[in-house]
């Protein structure tokens, strides 16, 4: 290790001020718009720059962590940045980039304005900066621990690959297939949270067998080469998009983490882009499908394989959707956040914290848990009297409908704290490979990710989750080195 990489290791900076100052920029040009009574034409021109903006400044940010150490690519921050610019960069932009089919099937949850839309955007932007600057002020001084000890810790890491991807791939894999995939497919009705978890683990035992084979392992590179097919197949025939992107993510990521470059990076950005925007249009076909045939989303392999055979053959060219660019679409967040906004400055503030201690507890313990993820549900009965989705404003619009301008501050500080240390647990796992603690690190980076979910389930219940599995990995490494 080089001594500038030393360096990098014993004290990195998680937050460049280069970014907050061209954040802090763009709230003030978003404030000043705001605040005055200014020509359509002005919101629009500032509809469009401000996320233009907000994405080029977050693409800096990125930029700036990875080119002081390339294991910052598993920091929730790279990740959460990485998600803001996704859905308030691109999808901000999509009412305004789309086609004309796009944004009416946009409008049609709710006929946003661009005052609307300019108000959204300010919230992003404020929510975005408090994150960071929350992270900047309270770990500014983070030292990520002893070079020697990771040295040595990397040095007995490397003959342990092989083992761990085994290990992840049998527990995940037994928890994936005979429980998760079976509760997709309506044959099971509800999984303790902790199954769910543990199932992840699996996209763990992908990357750590891709990543052997990429340091040359004969063993693991025809079972990668076996392995990552069929689950792209079974997350397709699940008509889940984040089961196939979360796959090709875990296997590409096993390609950077073996060697870092920008243009693997962009390389690896072009193809889930390509991947995404084709996936949607199936997805979205077999969804409806299954729920104009059965009014659920269950359905058994053959029949979902049935109905993606139909799509492929020509099923799905009729309909008004065809029109539409449901990928561009999907990425944007301004009509459900626009929507639930509206609501509180009338007075329907949102209750979608209600559940924050509730989410805490285990189901074993309380097998008659509430579902948290019925938020979503209830919502979109909510904006449109109908049943049978899911809907999210996101994090940052669901702060304000819950809280007003307040909501900025009490929800995005504890957000960035959390995201914080995350990231300097998952710097330090990244720099020594304890790939005990890998599945750790995956569940901050899927928080770091979930900018566009919901509070209770995607930032307090993955993160007690997290911090569990994280205390019994400790009790089992500190066992196992006893012995």
């Amino acid at each position: 290790m080089w001594p500038d990489q030393v360096r990098a290791f014993r004290k990195h900076s998680l937050v460049d001020t280069r970014e907050l100052i061209g954040l802090t920029v763009l709230l003030g040009a978003y404030g000043v718009v705001f605040a005055s009574d200014m020509q359509p034409e002005y919101l629009q021109f500032m509809n469009i720059v401000g996320p233009a903006f907000l994405a080029a400044v977050l693409a800096g940010g990125c930029w700036w962590q990875l080119a002081q150490d390339q294991r910052s690519l598993w920091q929730p921050l790279v990740w959460f940045r990485l998600g803001c610019i996704a859905y308030y960069g691109v999808g901000s932009l999509a009412p305004y980039i789309a086609n004309d089919a796009t944004v009416q099937f946009m409008q049609l949850l709710y006929a946003f304005s661009d005052e609307e839309a300019l108000k959204v955007g300010l919230i992003n932007v404020s929510c975005i900066l408090i994150v960071l600057l929350s992270v900047w002020v309270v770990l500014r001084d983070h030292r990520a621990g002893s070079w020697a000890i990771a040295q040595r810790r990397l040095e007995v890491s490397q003959s342990k690959t092989l083992l761990f991807a085994a290990i992840f791939l049998t527990v995940g894999g037994v928890t994936r297939y005979l429980f998760v995939l079976p509760s997709s497919l309506g044959l099971i009705e509800t999984l303790p949270g902790v199954v769910i978890t543990v199932a992840k683990s699996y996209g763990v035992g992908l990357f750590l067998i891709v990543l052997a084979s990429f340091r040359g392992s004969h063993i693991a590179l025809p079972i990668s080469l076996a392995l990552v097919p069929i689950d792209l197949v079974v997350g397709l025939l699940t008509f889940a998009k984040t089961e196939v992107l979360t796959t090709l993510i875990f296997a590409y990521l096993g390609l950077l983490h073996h060697k870092l470059n920008l243009s693997r990076i962009l390389v690896g950005a072009s193809i889930v882009l390509a991947v995404f925007s084709q996936l949607d249009p199936p997805i979205h076909f077999g969804r409806d499908e299954l729920w104009r045939r059965h009014g659920k989303l269950e359905a058994p392999l053959e029949e979902r394989l049935e109905i993606l055979i139909s799509y492929f053959s020509g099923a799905s060219d009729s309909g008004p959707m065809q029109e539409t660019q449901t990928a561009l679409s999907r990425l944007s967040y301004v009509n459900a956040a626009a929507m639930v906004v509206s609501w509180h400055d009338v007075g329907m503030t949102g209750d979608s914290l209600g559940y924050a201690l509730t989410v805490m507890v285990p189901r074993f313990i309380w097998p008659d848990k509430p579902e948290i993820t019925a938020i979503g549900a209830d919502l979109y009965t909510a904006a449109t009297a109908q049943t049978g989705s899911s809907i999210s404003p996101g994090l940052f619009a669901e702060a304000y409908w819950n809280f007003g301008w307040l909501g900025v501050p009490f929800l995005m500080i504890p957000l960035g704290i959390i995201l914080g240390l995350f990231s300097q647990y998952s710097l330090y796992i990244g720099e020594t490979e304890n790939w005990l603690h890998l599945p750790v690190v995956f569940l901050g980076v899927q928080i770091g990710t979930r900018v566009d979910g919901t509070y209770v389930a995607d930032v307090i219940g993955a993160s007690g989750i997290a911090l569990v599995c994280a205390l019994m990995l400790f009790i089992i490494e500190i066992t196992l080195s006893r012995r």
